[in-house]
């Protein structure tokens, strides 16, 4: 049941100061509890939708090396991010730029079918590379 004092307003407004006026204390707690929060930063989950193993590598003119895949697991879909496994060690981290399943292009690609991967600003595959695809997603920390 306070309230701010009128020599006091114009230096709230310079120091850029939450100000919260609340009947009772219990409010208080709750708004600096959603503040606190609201400043934490969200963490990044990554959570596989797809595998695909490369069986083989083709060269294109125009678009570079093409990587010739069966998918091993899951779901490859075009709009996911990648990463290139080679012997247990993530290669190269990035989107797909192209995912093409008999010279068609698709947006996705089911698991026992064979595709053709191009990976932005990527040409280095070899047989036996893994390209795993995940989705990012943001939650929100808890106090």
């Amino acid at each position: 049941h306070t309230q701010v004092e009128s020599h006091a307003e114009n230096l709230i407004k310079e120091k850029k100061v939450i100000v919260k006026k609340r009947d009772i204390i219990y409010q208080i707690i709750d708004d600096v509890k959603a503040i606190m929060q609201a400043s934490l930063d969200k963490v990044r989950q990554e959570s596989e939708s797809g595998t695909a193993e490369i069986k083989q590598t083709f060269k294109a003119s125009q678009l570079g090396t093409i990587a010739g895949c069966m998918v091993t697991d899951g779901i490859i879909k075009r709009q996911q991010h990648a990463k290139l496994i080679r012997n247990g060690e993530v290669i190269w981290k990035g989107n797909i730029a192209s995912l093409k399943r008999v010279k068609d292009d698709v947006k996705e690609v089911s698991k026992g079918l064979e595709c053709g991967i191009l990976l932005e600003r990527f040409s280095d595959y070899q047989e036996g590379d893994l390209i795993k695809t995940f989705e990012i997603t943001y939650i929100q920390q808890e106090l």
